[in-house]
């Protein structure tokens, strides 16, 4: 028994307007993005840096998939899970893969207080191009 896959686009009197012998899709590039859990104090701009020869927004799309359910043993007394990593498109080639979040507390004489955490389990990165 073979399974197919794939999309299929139909009118409404069930003609197929789009399939699968419409379009390609190449994998343009394939990162493994760590698991991290950490945080600080003040605020974060960095990223993982991926220059994929060939992306362009408008051609492709970037997936990120979880290898596992958290960035640290579970056990009994863990409550937090983790997180996928976001990307950026950062113009021409580049993605920026972005692996914590800036937030901020108001302390107890009101003012803001900035930190950031990160939370991120092991992930896939995939740059997808549609021909």
């Amino acid at each position: 028994d073979v399974m197919t896959y794939g999309l299929e686009v139909l009118d409404a009197k069930g003609v197929q307007t789009l399939g699968m012998e419409d379009f390609t899709l190449q994998r343009l590039a394939t990162m493994t993005i760590p698991a991290n859990r950490g945080s600080g104090a003040g605020t974060r701009g960095d990223y993982i840096l991926m220059n994929v020869d060939g992306y362009s927004p408008a051609t492709c799309f970037v997936t990120i998939t979880p290898k596992a359910y958290s960035p640290y043993p579970q056990g009994a007394g863990q409550v937090y899970w983790g997180c996928v990593p976001t990307y950026k498109d950062l113009g021409g080639t580049q993605i920026g893969i972005i692996t914590y979040c800036n937030y901020y507390e108001v302390d107890y004489k009101g003012d803001w207080i900035f930190k950031w955490k990160s939370e991120v389990v092991e992930s896939v990165v995939e740059v997808v191009r549609v021909i």
